[in-house]
């Protein structure tokens, strides 16, 4: 671990990497998540699991520390432990069309398998000895059974159940029961798969959890919890909260809650009693006052185990709570810190690679190490070279596009975009971006013109081929009916290119080179069929061929053309550098977070991960050389 400003001095630091198979490596640190906490569970062995809408999965070990690691580029709203500690079952999802779940490998940081789903997974639980994988979706089939090794559906309840939200199996297996939002308690035998009981009971509930011995239910709706016998569906109780999130375990007697006024945050328990005579549900009573959790850190998640409580925020902070007497009782420990400055965008200029931060621009290499502030400039997250000068823009967003020139200083702005930027490219002198998903419009940069070259739905990317040729990516639901499409800029003709599959996009041209061939990614989807393939479009003869395939839909890959050789991050988990003379393919292992850009320069290639961080390689081998964190105080850190 060095500091780049000294790069022969080694320091002790709270981030350091940890090799953890052939599919990457997880690093070590106190970083929270990027974003909200969705999930926290805790293991028999006292480590906590945390799952993050930034496609994180960390794991916090006794003494704080979380090793990091990148499932996907989707959130992760759910995870589930299997009884050994070492398998993760993950559900990702888009929140619209994509819903995977896969299982993991801990110590090896390898999937076992991944399955895709129509509707929204609702719940996921591993069985008490860990056989099977509980699938519960928002479907009229319910629930699903997958052989936790190979995905297999096994067959295990003979009735349809209905959607679940909810699911718990005994530590035997012999039994199970599902909470169905339509307002239904039902008990199954797993080993014939006959119903046992059906209750009716409270609908609409969310955050379902048994405790108690699993003699009771509860779960919220309205700024109220319902906790429910589970032995007949009665509801026993309400009992108002604000903004109520539950912490439960199957065997405590109580179940604690935290709730906000609006700007703190309490410790609350409910606690039940059975005897003989019946059971008694007592009115909640405040345990803790949480201070250090304020309305900045909404609190998104929570577990409780065995006296242990951790809490997770929006802003992806991890929290514990001390129960007890000692003197640690009642007090918040914040577990997370903010060490990184995020890197935006990178790009290279002759020998020297930019960095995009927040609120800064960088001039570094590898082999100084040596960072200089070019200048201090705000809210872009894109950057483009331009000569001795840099365009800036911000994706997503209306916000002015700026030509900056990096011996001066100075900056113009250059144009005022109507509708958010998706995408931008610079091509000679002229810049072409796509407002929305609509339009395409040209910037001419020397004459200081903005014209429109096409209009149109679902348009992904765009490459200009010379002034008068526009080759767009799109979707190929939306008229013309194909996923690239030539436009005659001038007669504003528009012809379908001989592409198959659902959508095309990130094109990559390399005319400098004189290639005259346009790369692009294209993915389709069929039934249970996915695959996206890497594609050269040869526009003087209108044909097209396949470079490489992977059987999945990835539509966040990534392609850029440098020379011969192709970049792209297809199939998720690495970077593959081909080389199209050659015919010769390197994979660059990644980081602790996925990839999401590439630049290069000589034999030196910066990779951007998600996370902000940047990885280094050998061009020619692909050799990894380190990986970079820009820290909070503004150094290189490497690892």
């Amino acid at each position: 671990m060095k500091v780049l400003a000294s790069r022969n001095i080694v320091l002790c630091f709270v981030l350091i990497f940890v090799s953890m198979g052939l599919w990457g490596q997880a690093h070590l640190s106190t970083q929270a998540h990027q974003d909200a906490v969705n999930k926290i569970v805790i293991t028999k062995d006292g480590s906590t699991f945390s799952a993050g809408k930034d496609g994180f999965l960390i794991r916090w070990t006794e003494d704080g520390m979380g090793e990091h690691y990148q499932l996907s580029e989707l959130e992760i709203p759910l995870i589930a432990v299997h009884p050994n500690g070492n398998d993760i079952a993950v559900y990702e999802t888009d929140g619209y069309s994509v819903h995977r779940v896969s299982v993991w490998n801990w110590p090896s940081l390898s999937r076992k398998f991944v399955k895709t789903y129509t509707n929204n997974v609702l719940s996921l639980n591993f069985t008490g000895k860990g056989t099977l994988l509980a699938v519960g979706t928002a479907t009229v089939n319910g629930i699903e059974f997958l052989n936790p090794t190979t995905g297999r559906a096994v067959s295990k309840i003979k009735e349809t159940t209905g959607i679940v939200s909810m699911f718990y199996g005994s530590a035997s297996e012999k039994s199970a029961v599902v909470y169905s939002p339509t307002g239904t308690l039902i008990y199954y035998n797993m080993t014939n798969g006959s119903r046992k009981e059906r209750f009716i009971t409270e609908a609409q509930l969310e955050q379902v959890t048994l405790f108690s011995n699993n003699m009771f239910c509860a779960g919220v709706k309205n700024n109220q919890i319902y906790i429910i016998d589970a032995l007949s569906g009665k509801v026993a109780a309400r009992i108002s909260a604000r903004s109520p999130i539950l912490l439960s375990d199957d065997v405590s007697s109580t179940l604690y809650f935290v709730e906000t006024d609006g700007r703190n945050y309490t410790l609350k328990a409910i606690e039940t009693q059975i005897t003989e005579e019946g059971s008694s549900i007592s009115n909640p009573t405040t345990v803790y006052n949480l201070s250090g959790i304020n309305s900045a850190n909404t609190i998104t998640s929570g577990f409780y185990n065995n006296g242990k409580i951790m809490l997770g925020s929006k802003a992806g902070n991890i929290f514990s709570v001390a129960l007890g007497q000692g003197e640690n009782a009642g007090k918040v420990l914040v577990i997370t810190e903010n060490m990184y400055d995020k890197i935006y965008d990178i790009a290279s200029i002759g020998s020297d690679f930019y960095f995009l931060t927040k609120d800064t621009i960088f001039l570094s290499s590898y082999d100084t190490g040596q960072i200089d502030t070019v200048a201090q400039i705000s809210g872009f997250t894109n950057i483009i070279p331009y000569g001795e000068k840099v365009v800036l823009w911000s994706h997503g967003t209306k916000k002015a596009v700026v030509l900056l020139d990096l011996q001066t200083k100075s900056q113009k702005n250059l144009f005022t975009p109507k509708n958010y930027i998706e995408n931008l490219r610079l091509f000679g002198n002229k810049l072409v971006y796509v407002e929305g998903t609509s339009t395409v419009k040209l910037y001419d940069i020397e004459k200081g013109s903005n014209s429109e070259l096409y209009a149109g739905t679902g348009i992904q990317d765009v490459v200009l081929y010379n002034d008068n040729e526009l080759y767009v990516a799109k979707s190929a639901s939306s008229a013309p009916r194909s996923p690239l499409i030539s436009v005659n800029t001038v007669t504003q003709e528009t012809v379908m290119m001989p592409i198959d599959g659902n959508v095309a996009f990130s094109l990559s041209l390399d005319a400098e080179n004189g290639a005259n061939v346009i790369y692009g990614i294209q993915a389709s989807s069929q039934g249970n069929k996915s695959q996206t393939t890497i594609f050269a479009f040869y526009p003087a003869r209108k044909t097209a061929t396949s470079i490489m395939k992977v059987a999945d839909e990835d539509l966040n890959a990534f392609l850029n053309m440098y020379g011969s050789t192709i970049y792209t991050n297809i199939g998720k988990n690495q970077i593959r550098s081909y080389d199209t003379k050659l015919r010769k393919e390197i994979q660059l292992n990644r980081s602790a977070s996925l990839p999401l850009k590439i630049a290069r320069s000589g034999n030196r290639i910066a990779v951007l991960n998600r996370d902000g961080s940047i990885s280094w390689y050998n061009a020619g081998n692909g050799t990894v050389l380190a990986d970079w964190y820009m820290t909070t105080e503004k150094q290189w850190y490497e690892f």
